[in-house]
């Protein structure tokens, strides 16, 4: 599946951002998050598609649509204007929470057709969601669990 334009510089702005980031940071401070970082992009375009198929229900796309605009907003629990890419960290376990709620409404045939990551979607969501606090801290955990349970 294309991704629309604005996704699709969206993706590549935040692969660049990220890309970058780690460079300047060496294998130093953020080993522990790098690899959680790299994930943003993939799972914003899984999101993205996720809104764009046909064969999602109508309430699926709603959450996929919510964690889109999620990422693109600058104005969430951890900001990326004040903590660079390491601010992606409360995105990226947003979308995984929201998406193990999916894997319960949606064929998982369908969702790994739009993944684009090279590690097992479902091994990424069951690491994250054992690492979220640890990621985001249990606040922050804690914030985006009451934003599912509206």
């Amino acid at each position: 599946m294309i991704l629309e334009n604005e996704h699709r510089r969206f993706y590549d702005r935040l692969r660049a951002k990220i890309e970058d980031f780690i460079h300047k940071q060496g294998q130093g401070r953020i080993d522990g998050a790098t690899q959680y970082i790299l994930l943003a992009p993939d799972l914003f375009v899984l999101f993205a598609r996720l809104m764009q198929d046909r064969r999602v229900p109508a309430k699926t796309k709603a959450i996929a649509g919510a964690v889109v605009a999620y990422f693109i907003s600058p104005l969430d629990i951890i900001p990326e204007l004040v903590f660079g890419p390491l601010g992606y960290l409360d995105d990226i376990v947003l979308a995984v929470y929201a998406l193990n709620r999916i894997l319960q409404q949606v064929d998982r045939s369908i969702i790994l057709e739009h993944w684009n990551g090279e590690e097992n979607l479902f091994d990424v969501v069951r690491e994250v969601l054992m690492k979220a606090e640890d990621l985001v801290g249990r606040r922050v955990f804690a914030a985006i669990k009451r934003r599912f349970k509206r």
